[in-house]
């Protein structure tokens, strides 16, 4: 899975994040979400990331990549809405960062080691496609 700005995950600060948006476009392996993003469909896009290539969310993000931040969001939230949510839970990890005055988290998601990911609904087993403008999960 690619870095973001050529960082270890350990090492990114939040002008690395400023410097993401700059540079990146959703793709396969990036995803823009803003802090209205409903629960279901956000561990739909966590679990077709583990079923696939495994990339990077930034909740608090438009699709404009201006910075819209987060207030419903939180880590614990995102934690229990993910453990709550797929089976078997996927290695992912969040980290918070603060830009323009607003909250920003990035969800690193893994590529799984045992797929499929499934919602706890269990009726579909999403992944991402890459489209010429853009991407989706199907």
């Amino acid at each position: 899975m690619m870095n973001i700005n050529n960082k270890s995950w350990e090492k990114l600060r939040a002008t690395d994040i400023v410097k993401f948006l700059s540079d990146i476009e959703e793709s396969i392996f990036v995803e823009f979400k803003s802090d209205d993003e409903a629960p279901n469909k956000l561990v739909k896009e966590i679990s077709a990331f583990a079923n696939t290539y495994g990339g990077y969310i930034l909740l608090g993000v438009s699709d404009d990549k201006s910075v819209s931040g987060c207030t419903k969001w939180s880590e614990q939230r995102i934690h229990t809405v993910v453990h709550d949510s797929l089976f078997p839970v996927p290695n992912l990890d969040v980290k918070r960062f603060v830009t323009e005055g607003k909250k920003v988290y990035v969800i690193k998601i893994e590529e799984g080691s045992m797929p499929p990911y499934v919602t706890s609904k269990g009726n579909a087993i999403k992944i991402r496609l890459h489209k010429a403008q853009g991407s989706c999960h199907k």
